[in-house]
């Protein structure tokens, strides 16, 4: 049986599984079970100057996740979870990607969590409809890729493990395994990428107690290269720094606005002088900044109304040929009903010097969108610190 049919046919037997769970067994040995379904449609509209393509249906990103949390013989709590999503439109990849796999291991002040997941390349979520709308700002890019699937940047193995002081200061120590396309069939699965990370966060809990600082955090990462020519591997590895903030300018409860900023200091090699290829573009020192204003109108505590403008800028210092991107992204939600969301969205892009043999000049895309999302909860025993859909995008953040 061809893989494609096999990864498909997965779909109808985890859904089964779950519903045998939820009926059967006894309360107190069967532990919590959740399941998370996020269903994203666009219609996309791409204009470049050598002219316009349109895409009927991108359904990308659309996801389902199973978790099942367990008590222990502590005070301490154990977290399965599994969850698959459809990867970007033109993906190389197979038709289902299983994005999420981990067990996870936590009290109120740690955290340990092992398996596949999101990788650390980015440290806050901005207002964008999908999470690589501007990945080439918003993300640490992976150096071993080849480019062509942005899922390359966001998923890969992960062993983490956070310590939380005070409910609000949040340290995490990581090591990552990033999908490697240097070899047809990777034979290395260890550690090629480690980071550092701290954050302040307020506590969800006290979301409409807000002030004016709600987030801000700083993040050291290194990607474990063979740079050529150099043995020490602190020498070969690609180093990068990232800094972020999320700031309640307007913390009202109706008419809320936030600001959200994040920089990205890749440090780069000093050989890399021009980009001909996404190696390059991934290894040459660059300063990205992404940065959102955001609107949210709120009726009866849920939200009604989203409005969002974004700008991202990156240059890269050290080209011989100066060389840049621009980045301008505008968008509006509106709740039709419980969980269901219609979008608009529309970005305009602009390379220059190597980045136009790159990626072209100019582009301008407009995406319609319908998103619904659902989260169901059985036997019910833990707080939800950490629900399903909190492992997907957040387009309202």
């Amino acid at each position: 049986m061809p893989n494609k049919t096999r990864s498909l046919l997965s779909i109808p037997v985890m859904i089964f599984t779950v519903l045998l769970l939820c009926n059967t067994g006894y309360s107190e040995v069967t532990p919590e079970i959740l399941l998370g379904a996020r269903g994203i449609a666009s219609m996309n509209l791409d204009y470049t100057p050598g002219g316009g393509e349109e895409t009927v249906s991108d359904f990308s990103d659309t996801s389902l996740l199973l978790g099942f949390r367990q008590k222990l013989y502590s005070n301490y709590r154990g977290t399965l979870v599994i969850g698959f999503q459809f990867p970007d439109e033109g993906s190389q990849l197979e038709p289902i990607l299983f994005h999420q796999v981990f067990l996870r291991v936590e009290d109120r002040a740690n955290i340990f969590k092992i398996g596949r997941t999101r990788v650390r390349s980015a440290m806050i979520e901005f207002p964008t409809l999908r999470d690589d709308d501007a990945i080439d700002f918003t993300d640490i890019l992976n150096p071993f890729s080849s480019g062509e699937d942005s899922e390359d940047n966001q998923y890969g193995n992960i062993v983490e493990a956070t310590r939380i002081f005070g409910q609000r200061y949040r340290l995490s120590a990581y090591g990552e395994h990033l999908r490697n396309e240097t070899e047809a069939v990777s034979k290395d699965f260890g550690f090629n990428a480690l980071g550092l990370s701290f954050q302040y966060r307020v506590p969800e809990s006290q979301r409409w107690n807000r002030e004016v600082l709600n987030q801000i955090g700083i993040s050291l990462n290194a990607a474990l290269t063979d740079r050529s020519g150099y043995s020490g591997e602190l020498d070969k590895a690609l180093k990068s720094i990232t800094f972020s903030t999320v700031l309640n300018i307007r913390p009202d409860p109706v008419h809320f606005w936030d600001l959200r900023h994040q920089s990205i200091f890749n440090l780069g090699f000093s050989e890399t002088k021009e980009i001909t290829d996404y190696a390059d573009l991934t290894r040459a020192k660059s300063i990205s900044t992404f940065t959102s204003i955001r609107y949210l109108y709120r009726k009866l505590e849920r939200p009604a109304l989203q409005a969002a403008l974004s700008y991202g800028y990156k240059t890269f210092p050290d080209l011989t040929n100066s060389s840049s991107q621009h980045q301008l992204t505008a968008n509006s939600f509106y709740r039709m009903g419980a969980n269901f969301d219609a979008g608009v969205q529309v970005s305009y892009r602009k390379n220059t010097g190597d980045l136009k043999r790159l990626a072209g000049e100019h582009e301008t895309e407009i995406q319609f969108a319908l998103i619904y999302s659902i989260e169901q909860l059985w036997n019910s025993q833990f707080d939800d610190r950490e629900s399903l859909l909190n492992l997907e995008h957040g387009y309202i953040p």
